[in-house]
């Protein structure tokens, strides 16, 4: 059976667009705002305990001895699991690359301040945390590695292998000395993006219950894909894959920071110690910053640019040295892979060349982050952009016009393999100069150098690659292509629609344009969907929101899934009809004869039939009005050699222009206008892209101007609280002036593209070229993020020296 799902809103059965593509209350939001949301910390079960986690506080050292005796004395106590507990019960986490990983609890050694040693499960919170005052563990301190440009050439600190080097690779696409050797002008640079990371408003947090009976694990908790989860935690706890049953619970945001599976493996050890008891964990914030998964992007660049004098890139050397910290567990690697989505960004470069090193440190392994990898490469490229064009005495502007990958070049295929479905950059770039009145931007600017202020415009260009694919990290060891999202649809005898699908509710409103189709499709109110989550062994193959794919994959699931149930309502139909299936369609919540008025039955009548009617079905049909489907991005590839793949779907694009103040006396950073032109395809849900596109912004701007995670050379992490670690607040973070451009996917369900990531691809990257370009009187570049006052004003004291 060909299944037909729309690639235009208009093509949809209905005569009119009431929901879909339009602004709408959210569903989710009734059950929020009224604190009848169950997170994962309300959920209780009976005879539950708590679980408490001793950790390192060493970055580097032998486990001499673990002393629990006084713990397990300890009233109210009623398991402990040390590392040996590990070893007998678990195997290693996966890592990618394979082979860099440990136990959920440090064995022999420990390998980062933070790392789990021991853990208890007691009657309250307070009870195990008393506990593990009791337990004494004896260090022999190792030296620890910290400096990553030192780490290749430092003592492993695995002892299978060789070095601290996890991956190293050149990849080559064209002829790229050819280029650099022909090249008019070569611009060569170094730039340094500090660690920084994801911080949802809520840590993770897991309730593990191990069922002695039949070895069935259940972990609920604030998980982001709950298939991942299970699939991750099943391998190390050597359980099969179909007694893993993971419930995702509302959860208050992951980022990507809400992946990792050492709380649910850990807790259900302690589950299966303690009898099979469940065992809550709710990670506090201190342990997110040391311990959890919040730490990425750790990034040497060294870059060059090849240009003609007047301003046509003709080639691109990245030379990236990133650090993923103590092992490979959280994935971070990926992160280093997904550049190849957006290479060269919005810009038809021919040849461009990656040569990339991964080294292992005495730091937090590195986790996924919204963005996942191209914010710093994007922060990079743009960098270069604007000082090919000073160099070459060209506006910003006129330089990335230049070198656009034009309108009707689309799909086009980048020199690392991916194909972007369609864009009109053109289109962006004069959208947003004409939002900010770019010429009197420049104005103000000068009048400003005139007094002594020192302002600057940034305006930068960027592609956000949607609806990721396993095999765009097939370079770091992804062997897989294609990632299913499925739902069911069904409508019960009331003429009442439900889907299930396998994610809980995370803030991105994807429950409502779940429901906005569905209203759409059967011609219902909003109010007559109904959307229920379901776990992981229940729900369709899925795997739920991350890589900006959610919105466009499970609009295709639902409308897949929908297609099916109208065949079957159609087959119903016709026999209630006494007509061929071939003569029905499907309108407006009616199945009907085109052109003839009376001809025409409700869906809600026809679903009722196959419910309480069995004798009026057709042969063969059963009396079932639901149906599954399963969508995956078509036309994957695999990768070949050189890393090249068809990978991520589609390719958003933005445009920035942001102007901004440096205060030459403290180095602080005021952003005065900030200016968005963005097209993500079809629009599902207006307001939803408005909120993840702010959203994207505050990231930004925490990530250009704040945020950093710091270790001392003993691998001590100082900025372990919001004290430290400094996130973005409504005073850091503009409001932006919008605009919304769409030029439709021709790929996708209704011609939607993946925007979950949004404005963090592009803000950092607009933020820091306003930076350099209100230093460029001064003389001086800021090529490290962030842009911390104490950074801006040590350069601005240089500047004053010279």
């Amino acid at each position: 059976m060909s299944i037909r799902i729309p690639n235009r809103i208009e093509d949809l059965p209905t005569s009119q667009q009431r929901f879909i593509g339009k602004e709408v209350d959210r569903v989710e939001d009734r059950q929020l705002v009224t604190g009848k949301t169950e997170f994962i910390d309300n959920v209780s079960l009976p005879g539950m305990l708590h679980c408490a986690i001793l950790r390192s506080p060493n970055a580097h050292a032998k486990i001499v001895s673990i002393d629990t005796s006084a713990a397990e004395k300890l009233p109210g106590v009623v398991a402990i699991v040390t590392g040996e507990d590990a070893l007998r019960w678990t195997s290693p986490l996966q890592t990618v690359p394979e082979g860099w990983g440990t136990h959920c609890l440090a064995t022999d050694r420990v390998r980062y301040v933070g790392e789990p040693v021991v853990a208890v499960a007691a009657v309250s919170r307070y009870v195990a945390e008393d506990a593990l005052e009791e337990v004494v563990v004896e260090y022999d301190p190792l030296p620890p590695v910290v400096d990553t440009e030192k780490a290749a050439s430092s003592p492993a600190i695995y002892d299978e292998h060789d070095s601290n080097v996890v991956f190293q690779r050149k990849f080559t696409w064209g002829e790229v000395d050819q280029a650099f050797a022909d090249a008019e002008k070569v611009i060569t640079e170094k730039f340094r993006w500090h660690r920084l990371g994801a911080n949802p408003l809520e840590c993770n947090g897991v309730i593990s219950e191990w069922d002695p009976a039949d070895g069935t694990v259940t972990a609920r908790g604030s998980f982001q894909s709950q298939v991942n989860m299970g699939l991750l935690s099943a391998g190390a706890l050597g359980v099969p894959s179909n007694k893993m049953r993971v419930i995702s619970q509302p959860h208050g945001g992951s980022f990507g920071g809400k992946g990792g599976p050492r709380g649910t493996v850990i807790t259900a050890l302690l589950s299966r110690k303690a009898g099979g008891r469940p065992v809550k964990w709710i990670e506090d914030r201190m342990e997110y910053l040391a311990g959890g998964a919040g730490h990425a992007w750790d990034r040497y660049y060294e870059i060059g640019l090849a240009l003609k004098n007047d301003g046509t890139i003709t080639g691109l050397r990245v030379k990236l040295l990133d650090d993923l910290g103590a092992s490979a567990e959280g994935f971070g690697a990926v992160s280093a892979a997904k550049p190849l989505a957006a290479f060269v960004g919005p810009y038809a470069i021919p040849v461009a060349e990656y040569d990339l090193t991964l080294v292992a440190t005495n730091k937090l392994p590195q986790s996924p982050y919204r963005g996942m990898g191209p914010p710093p490469h994007n922060w990079v490229l743009e960098q270069m952009v604007d000082l090919a064009a000073s160099e070459l005495g060209m506006d910003p502007g006129d330089i990335r016009r230049k070198n656009y990958i034009p309108k009707d070049a689309f799909p086009y295929t980048i020199p690392s393999g991916n194909e972007y479905d369609s864009g009109d950059y053109d289109a962006a770039l004069d959208a947003v100069l004409e939002m900010g009145d770019y010429p009197a931007l420049r104005r103000e600017q000068e009048e400003a150098r005139k007094q002594g202020r020192y302002l600057g415009i940034g305006l930068v260009n960027t592609i956000e690659p949607g609806v990721f694919d396993w095999n765009a990290y097939a370079i770091v060891g992804s062997q897989q292509t294609g990632v299913p999202e499925g739902a069911t649809v069904g409508i019960d005898v009331m003429g009442k629609v439900v889907a299930k699908v396998g994610f809980s509710h995370e803030g991105q409103g994807q429950f409502t344009v779940v429901t906005q189709l569905l209203a759409d499709y059967f011609g219902v109110e909003m109010s007559d969907v109904q959307v229920i989550s379901q776990d992981s062994l229940s729900a369709p193959p899925h795997f739920g929101p991350g890589g900006s794919r959610l919105g466009v994959a499970i609009t295709g699931a639902v409308l897949g899934a929908a297609d099916l149930l109208r065949e079957k309502l159609i087959r119903v139909a016709a026999n209630l009809m006494q007509t061929q299936p071939d003569t029905l369609e499907l309108a407006d919540g009616m199945i009907q004869i085109p052109g003839v008025a009376e001809a025409k039955i409700p869906v809600a009548q026809v679903a009722a039939t196959m419910l309480a009617r069995s004798d009026l079905l057709p042969e063969g049909m059963d009396p079932n009005p639901q149906a599954t489907y399963v969508w995956t991005a078509a036309g994957r590839t695999p990768a070949d050699e050189q890393g090249r793949a068809k990978s991520y779907l589609t390719a958003a694009n933005a445009c920035h222009l942001v102007m901004v103040e440096v205060d030459r006396a403290t180095g602080a950073v005021e952003i005065l206008k900030y200016f968005i032109a963005d097209d993500c395809g079809t629009r599902l849900n207006p307001s939803t892209c408005e909120g993840m596109t702010q959203g994207g912004v505050a990231q930004g701007v925490g990530a250009a101007l704040l945020e950093e995670y710091v270790y001392d050379d003993d691998g001590q992490l100082l900025t372990s609280t919001f004290m430290d670690y400094l996130m973005p607040t409504i005073y850091e973070v503009p409001m932006t002036e919008k605009k919304a451009l769409t030029t439709p996917s021709p790929f996708t369900p209704l011609g939607a593209k993946g925007m979950g990531e949004g404005a963090l691809h592009t803000t950092p990257a607009a933020v820091m070229c306003a930076i350099n370009d209100a230093l460029r009187p001064l003389g001086v570049k800021a090529h490290e993020v962030p842009a911390s006052p104490k950074r801006l004003w040590a350069l601005l004291q240089d500047s004053s020296k010279s």
